[in-house]
């Protein structure tokens, strides 16, 4: 058997073997493309409207004065968003205490919430193969294997697609669609072929991100690699022991005055006095961690006293930030989202090319067999 041959015989078997959970994968992964768009739409469906055109908003002061009134162990934060009619945010880390009518301060149902259980338990069994949404361990390493014979098929099938004959005849064969096919199988055959030299670049940057969703190694690994130090560290807030603090909403208005196409900003509130505080700001869609910035402003003069940007992260951070959002292909924003939305579903196309043309092999050596049997007979 020669090398080539083996290629085949190991991209037939594991691909037959990981097909329905790549297949999954796939398709959930396709349907997941455009999700935060999807709750962005169903959150704004669910908005309060203002009582009157002339209504204003609750300043951040009165913001903090609701927030207070909850029980909370962890400092609180506000999330605010640069929309009208948008919801006020409490949170507690990362649990949400309570939405807010920004006109009035009164408790208002979770916007989006049918959305966004339904994407939730979506994203849960293209992760773990969870229908309840919750985690799994073993549906993450069931995944996290049929990933890794993924990416074997995605490095195997390159090497399959090269033509025996290095020549412009047999290389426009093996990247272009013909105008029609002998039969389903031919058809089938070349549609693999094709689709897959073209996916096969986003499929393995989709597949290589997914590694750190189902293995610890990875990360591990990547955290002893590169740097772990901010090229800037982030300024630290101490007690205010002398003077009074200007009010929130000077703080906030000097923090997004070189921001004006913010979209979404957080701060956390201070138990006491502080001199300094520090605005999370993000000017992309939620999920472009290199279109996010941390403020720090001085509470008493409203000075603004540093600007974090992404690229004063630590190498470490940067690199875990667009891992995440490369798998989705958010850090691209629409376009990187929409590409690596059709390579996912493409991806099921090439599942069912390769399941066929396995399974019409199959049948053809059962009938070459029982041919052979009735001429021994």
């Amino acid at each position: 058997m020669n090398i080539r041959k083996a290629f085949f015989w190991l991209h037939l078997i594991i691909g037959c073997i990981a097909a329905l959970f790549i297949f999954l994968m796939s398709a959930t992964g396709a349907l997941l493309t455009y999700e935060r768009q999807i709750i962005h739409s169903a959150e704004q469906y669910d908005y309060p409207q203002a009582p009157s055109a002339n209504t204003q908003k609750l300043t951040l002061e009165q913001i903090n004065t609701i927030a207070s009134t909850l029980e909370h162990k962890k400092p609180l934060s506000i999330a605010i968003r640069n929309e009208q009619n948008a919801f006020i945010q409490i949170k507690e880390g990362r649990k949400t205490l309570a939405y807010l009518n920004p006109y009035n301060g009164e408790h208002i149902n979770e916007p989006g919430l049918a959305t966004k259980t339904f994407m939730r338990k979506l994203r849960a069994f293209h992760r773990w193969l969870t229908l309840d949404g919750k985690f799994s361990e073993t549906g993450r390493w069931v995944n996290g294997i049929a990933n890794i014979i993924f990416f074997v098929l995605v490095l195997s099938g390159l090497y399959l697609w090269l033509p025996k004959r290095f020549n412009k005849r047999a290389f426009k064969q093996k990247l272009t669609f013909a105008k029609s096919y002998p039969n389903t199988n031919a058809r089938d055959y070349q549609w693999h072929n094709v689709y897959g030299i073209y996916l096969a670049p986003v499929l393995a940057v989709l597949i290589a991100t997914a590694f750190f969703f189902s293995f610890k190694l990875p990360g591990n690994t990547l955290k002893k690699v590169v740097s772990n130090d901010a090229k800037v560290e982030q300024l630290k807030a101490s007690p205010l022991n002398n003077g009074t603090p200007k009010s929130l909403n000077v703080l906030f208005e000097n923090a997004i005055n070189h921001t004006p196409k913010w979209q979404r900003a957080q701060f956390t509130l201070a138990t006491k006095p502080m001199d300094k505080i520090a605005f999370s700001l993000d000017t992309g869609t939620g999920g472009e961690p290199q279109k996010r910035l941390t403020v720090t402003v001085d509470t008493q003069t409203g000075a603004v006293l540093q600007t974090l940007t992404f690229d004063d992260l630590s190498t470490y951070r940067k690199a875990r930030s667009y891992i995440r959002f490369l798998h989705t292909g958010e850090a691209y924003g629409i376009i990187g989202q929409t590409i690596a939305g059709l390579a996912s579903l493409l991806a099921c196309l090439l599942v069912y090319t390769g399941i066929m043309l396995s399974w019409r092999r199959w049948q053809n050596y059962r009938v070459r067999k029982a041919k052979l049997a009735l001429e021994t007979a």
